[in-house]
């Protein structure tokens, strides 16, 4: 009787603190893309944004862009969404659009319905991760936050909704290979809480035991055909080798990823600190300790800490084994504590000691501030690398596409040698394909197969402008992300138009020239 009255009385209360919650959500939102938007709009997109981008636009059906894919390494949810929009406009614009839509709403998801106080919300939708590269950087890996997000918010009712929450997992794990990761390990751990609770949950008359078989099942074939896709042809030409060597250097240098997924402790960026060689061995033990110091954590709730050890080993070995990967694979380590952080609340707790109990409560108090801590320096390392997009050129594909609309010569034939950095400027030209050297080929993505893998002469370069001259009768274009010798560049035949450089990414800086065939 007591809490009935009590629930009477506080629930004009709660009902203001929702809609507190959801004003503060759309207000994060808001401002989020706002600042986001004028972000992208200055941000030039690079081979790994725009190879997904073509492959989708010049596949003809869903049969087509599957057979594409089997050189990518990745499930081809993205990709899916993409064939889509490219059927509305050829402009790759249209998929930083999306990309937006997809970063905003899990920005508003988060700040919604996760349990974390207003001021971590706010550090987490503006951290280096948020905001740069699952949102700037247009790439598959924003889909799979997003998710997870909604994986978070649905596990709370998963028995009652299982299906619903069985097919977030089962989209989760066509994302990218590191979110296939996360799912396999979801629905593992979801299996062993319901057969260890299986009375109870049964328990319950909402409950169907149907739908939750349907679930894993839909579940287990997600991870199958996700496993499918991603495995390699017999010809591909890069990620072939899996290592399978102990090798103790290798392995501290994986171990250590656990403090750039959550310290942005970058050897590339931070090069002057790892100098000193305490560093690298702080830095090793300050990864472990975050494992130990994110597994105590969990000791109250076993389900949730089985999901992040299982998770966090499964990363670390797909980047030991397989693919060291970049700081956008590595940062699924982090989006993976911050997922267990959320779900934590809806699991049974253990049964565990007075001492151990007190032990935790400590740790508990330590949580707030050393997550804070954490997300001030994504805060910073976001601010940096964004000011850094801002400033300066990316990559000069994009330059490079309006130059030559400027000269009003993109009808003409084009060769490109390194496919990976003229792919970036065939995109934003919008053209159908271009002659690429590496693979001896016509084509606008890149196909990663092993005849691409051979070195090209700058001989054959000019070999390939002459035969495309005399074929098509008119000049051809000749783009290059290095320049040419000199005793080639004869003014009578090939001349430099314009040269792009100084980029961020240095191998997108481009050298643009013309054979003079019908003038020869």
């Amino acid at each position: 009787m007591k809490r009935d009255f009590l629930t009477q009385v506080l629930k004009p209360f709660q009902s203001i603190s929702k809609r507190s919650d959801q004003a503060y959500a759309l207000v994060l939102t808001a401002f989020f893309l706002f600042a986001i938007t004028i972000i992208t709009l200055h941000h030039e997109m690079w081979r790994d944004e725009m190879q997904a981008w073509l492959l989708a636009r010049d596949s003809r059906s869903l049969i087509d862009l599957f057979r594409h894919l089997k050189y990518e390494g990745h499930p081809g949810l993205w990709h899916v969404w993409l064939l889509l929009l490219s059927r509305i406009s050829r402009s790759p614009l249209i998929m930083q659009g999306f990309h937006l839509l997809i970063a905003g709403t899990t920005v508003y998801l988060f700040a919604r319905y996760s349990p974390f106080p207003r001021l971590l919300k706010f550090l987490f939708a503006f951290g280096y991760f948020s905001i740069y590269e699952y949102t700037i950087l247009c790439r598959n890996y924003a889909l799979g936050v997003l998710l997870i997000c909604l994986f978070c918010i649905l596990i709370r009712w998963r028995y009652t909704r299982f299906l619903w929450m069985s097919l977030v997992l089962f989209l989760l794990g066509h994302t990218s290979v590191h979110a296939l990761i996360v799912s396999i390990v979801a629905g593992f751990a979801l299996s062993v809480d319901y057969f260890l609770n299986r009375k109870r949950i049964l328990a319950k008359r909402e409950i169907n035991e149907v739908k939750i078989f349907l679930g894993f099942g839909l579940i287990g074939f997600g991870v199958i055909a996700a496993v499918l896709q991603l495995n390699p042809p017999s010809d591909s030409g890069i990620y072939v080798d899996w290592y399978l060597s102990y090798d103790a250097v290798h392995l501290k240098r994986i171990i250590q990823i656990i403090t750039r997924a959550f310290f942005l402790m970058d050897e590339n960026a931070l090069h002057f600190l790892f100098k000193y060689p305490i560093v690298p061995k702080v830095n090793l033990i300050l990864a472990i300790l975050l494992v130990l110091w994110c597994s105590l954590l969990l000791l109250r709730k076993p389900i949730v800490l089985l999901i992040y050890l299982l998770g966090t080993l499964g990363l670390l070995s797909f980047f030991y084994i397989k693919h060291y990967g970049g700081i956008r694979h590595h940062g699924f380590l982090f989006i993976l504590f911050i997922m267990v952080l959320w779900i934590r609340q809806y699991f049974g707790e253990a049964k565990l000691s007075s001492g151990i109990n007190r032990f935790n409560d400590v740790l508990e108090k330590s949580l707030h501030p050393i997550l804070t801590l954490i997300l001030i320096v994504h805060l910073i390392g976001g601010i940096f690398t964004v000011y850094k997009d801002y400033r300066y050129v990316f990559s000069y594909g994009k330059q490079v596409a309006a130059f030559i609309r400027e000269q009003d010569l993109q009808e003409m034939p084009v060769i490109g040698e390194a496919d990976y950095a003229v792919s970036t400027v065939v995109g934003y030209l919008e053209k159908d394909h271009v002659y690429y050297m590496r693979g001896d080929r016509l084509g606008s993505f890149v196909i990663w197969d092993q005849s691409r893998t051979h070195e090209v002469l700058d001989n054959q370069i000019i070999e390939k402008a002459q035969e495309l001259s005399a074929i098509y009768i008119e000049d051809v274009l000749i783009i290059l992300n290095r320049e040419l010798r000199q005793d080639l560049t004869d003014p009578n035949s090939l001349i430099e138009l314009a040269k792009f450089t100084g980029s961020l990414i240095k191998e997108e800086e481009y050298y643009v020239y013309q054979w003079k065939g019908l003038a020869k």
